[in-house]
């Protein structure tokens, strides 16, 4: 409850004998007097007059406050509990109470009470008394409207009081409150776990069905396959073939196969014909054999050897296995020249990084210093380092990424193959879509290097492409010049079959990478348009005009793939060649099917 509230404001004898004025009364309070004998007597509220004091009976003058008063109150010592006698409610009443008129002006006087409060109190409690019994901690707004009933007429009080205007507010404590927020959160979780029970059996049952419909042809691609390669040949031969066959990205491992085959076979032949010539000499020497049966001798020897290594033809025609539906490929002897396709002439070799640059229309660059003073008749080998880089482009369809792998498999041969030839060249390739990717880092092909592949993704960025080719130049030609090697200006072969992003900024990244002002390692770029590819394009990433080749418009974009791997392959390897003979020039031909970028704008 609040402070407590006094109705009497004022209490004073009355003066029998005075003559003086009466004390004058405000408008909201009453006037009572009582006699010695406890009499009370309110005169209508107004005080006596001088001469009604005088002698008077009455000994002690009130003053009563009859003004309404407005309190506000918790039932906090006396709480309504809830019908599962555990929780509490929280009640707070606002009220009002005052003086009923001059009678209860006297009753109050008459008995003696200072505070009005605990009266009140006294009254809302055994109102409320027990109400909350009936209702559930959860029926709050429903208890708060009985109370209000319960109280909304006014009600008279003993001693003169009337207490009117009650409003009630009804709650839970806190800790019932907690309570019923916890059962309102599991109802929500429980509704919510109603709600997607059913979609998450649905969503099994589809997964169960796709998991079943999945595995039911993983067991029928397996049956076609078993079935496919039940009449093959299980030997070397037919085991290379099939594993061509389950794995035809990797014509490098195939080939590897191949010559381990025959460097097995050629092994035994000759561990066979040693002793099948110490058989034919013992024989020879004890004459056992006649001259006439020398060539069916010698004949029925060699046929044995064939056998004894795993072949049923002549060891000399032994061959590796064809990849299946490839076009032929003519595989360079890495001791022979390969002579360019067409009569054009030589385009100038790469210059040192730190030779003068030379004019477009420039028809021979200098090569190394030692190159140029040598006048000697014999050729003096190259011992600097001429690098290559292969850009290619992964969007590609997959028939085009497979012939441009079977050329990689064979460029990677015939290097391989050649010592002499791979020395004095290092190759890097990159995978170009709408990321570039390092597919093999500059190295020198030896027999142990694996072989690319090349992997078909979406996109095309040129610009991400030429920042990759720019980082990675400077990059190695750095560390190759740590070797103390002489360094050529880098030949860049860039093969693309798409249209490069408008406003995609590859412009700026190209001039930043032949950029003579800013770059020290400018390289050749010689750019192969197939398929999609834009002649305007081509022609103006190629760093000089005979640089730039466009497939013809009605050639298939497969066999010009494997028109510009062949063309690859036989430019690396010959310049190669020449290198390893002492000749620094490179030629330069257009691939079969091809013409000049420029002549087809």
């Amino acid at each position: 409850m609040n402070q407590p509230v006094s109705l009497i404001v004022s209490q004073s004898p009355v003066p029998r004998l005075g003559a003086g004025p009466t004390k004058a009364r405000e408008p909201h309070l009453a006037v009572v007097y009582a006699t010695a004998t406890g009499e009370v007597v309110c005169f209508d509220g107004r005080p006596l007059r001088a001469g009604q004091q005088f002698l008077s009976k009455y000994r002690t003058r009130y003053e009563v406050d009859m003004r309404p008063q407005n309190r506000t109150a918790v039932l906090e010592n006396n709480p309504l509990v809830s019908r599962d006698g555990v929780h509490v409610f929280q009640v707070t009443v606002s009220f009002t109470f005052r003086v009923d008129g001059w009678t209860g002006a006297e009753d109050w006087v008459r008995s003696g009470l200072q505070d009005a409060l605990p009266v009140v109190h006294g009254h809302l409690v055994s109102r409320f008394h027990s109400a909350g019994q009936g209702f559930g901690i959860e029926q709050a707004v429903a208890l708060q409207n009985h109370l209000s009933g319960l109280c909304a007429a006014p009600a008279s009080l003993s001693p003169g009081l009337v207490v009117e205007g009650c409003r009630v507010s009804v709650r839970p404590d806190a800790k019932s409150l907690a309570y019923l927020e916890t059962l309102i959160e599991a109802g929500r979780t429980e509704s919510i776990g109603i709600a997607e029970h059913v979609p998450n059996i649905g969503a099994a049952h589809r997964a169960g069905d796709l998991a079943a419909v999945q595995q039911a042809y993983e067991i029928d691609a397996t049956k076609r396959h078993d079935a496919a390669f039940s009449g093959m040949l299980m030997n070397s031969e037919g085991l290379i073939r099939q594993y061509l066959n389950t794995h035809p990205h990797d014509a490098a491992g195939a080939f590897a196969m191949s010559r381990q085959l025959e460097e097995a076979r050629a092994a035994t032949a000759e561990l066979q014909n040693q002793r099948a010539l110490g058989l034919f000499q013992v024989m020879a020497e004890k004459g056992l054999i006649q001259a006439g049966d020398l060539d069916l001798l010698r004949q029925h020897l060699t046929g044995q050897v064939g056998q004894a290594t795993g072949g049923h033809v002549q060891l000399s025609a032994a061959a590796p296995p064809q990849l299946p539906g490839a076009r032929p490929w003519d595989t360079p002897d890495p001791g022979a020249a390969v002579p360019p396709r067409q009569a054009d002439p030589p385009v100038p070799e790469p210059v040192p990084d730190n030779a003068a640059p030379t004019t477009a229309a420039a028809t021979a660059m200098p090569t190394a210093p030692d190159t140029a003073a040598t006048s000697s008749a014999v050729p003096v080998p190259f011992s600097g380092a001429a690098l290559i880089y292969l850009v290619i482009d992964e969007s590609l369809a997959p028939d085009c990424l497979d012939e441009l792998n079977r050329g990689l498999a064979a460029l990677h041969s015939a290097l391989s193959g050649a010592p002499a030839v791979s020395a004095a060249l290092r190759l890097c390739l990159l995978g170009m879509a709408a990321g570039t990717e390092l597919r093999l880092p500059l190295e020198t092909v030896l027999p142990s290097t694996r072989t690319p592949i090349l992997t078909g993704r979406q996109g095309l960025s040129y610009e991400h492409a030429f920042r990759t080719l720019q980082a990675l130049l400077r990059q190695d030609v750095a560390l190759v010049k740590t070797q103390r090697t002489q360094v050529l200006r880098p030949i860049v072969f860039l093969l693309t079959g798409g249209v490069p992003d408008e406003g995609s900024g590859w412009d700026a990244a190209y001039r930043e990478l032949i950029d003579q002002g800013g770059n020290s390692v400018v390289p050749h770029l010689i750019v192969l348009g197939i398929g999609g590819a834009e002649a305007r394009a081509v022609r103006t990433m190629a760093t000089r005009p005979e640089f730039g080749f466009m497939a013809a418009p009605n050639q298939d974009a497969a066999a010009a793939a494997h028109s510009c791997a062949a063309f690859l392959r036989d430019t690396i390897v010959a310049y190669g060649q020449r290198l390893s003979s002492g000749d620094p020039q490179f030629s330069l031909a257009a691939p079969d099917g091809f013409r000049e970028a420029e002549d087809a704008l």
